[in-house]
């Protein structure tokens, strides 16, 4: 509960003053199988990641144990009642992804096309922190 109040916070004030935080602990790599309409889970990591969001919401890296990548945020929706960003983003390799950082859930999910299959990658939020302009942590 305490995690489900901060991230309202955080989502609530993150597009007007802070840079946003995420670390995860928890990564699913998934396909869509439409004959049976579910996600078939390929593989499942438990090493950390983290995200770091710009102010102005226009770009964010994410870090992982092997690479850091650039992702370029091209369009962004919030909806308040879900506590759920919906972004389309591409990467620094030119790969485009549909993105949701979902409150309510705890995760962050890529989505993406490759080869007529579509993908999800989705990681569970452990940690979430915003820096107010001077950089000064504020959360947890």
């Amino acid at each position: 509960m305490k995690l489900f109040t901060t991230l309202i916070a955080l989502f609530l004030t993150f597009a007007t003053f802070a840079q946003l935080g995420i670390s995860t602990n928890y990564r699913q790599d998934a396909y869509w199988k439409n004959d049976t309409e579910e996600w078939i889970v390929t593989s499942t990591d438990e090493n950390g990641t983290l995200f770091e969001f710009n102010r102005e919401l226009t770009m964010f890296k994410h870090t992982t144990a092997t690479i850091t990548s650039t992702y370029y945020i091209k369009e962004w929706d919030y909806n308040e009642d879900e506590v759920k960003y919906t972004m389309k983003v591409t990467s620094d390799a030119g790969n485009e992804y549909e993105m949701i950082i979902d409150g309510v859930n705890n995760c962050v999910a890529f989505f993406y096309w490759y080869e007529d299959v579509y993908y999800l990658v989705r990681h569970t939020i452990k940690n979430s922190w915003f820096n107010d302009e001077e950089g000064d942590d504020d959360g947890e």
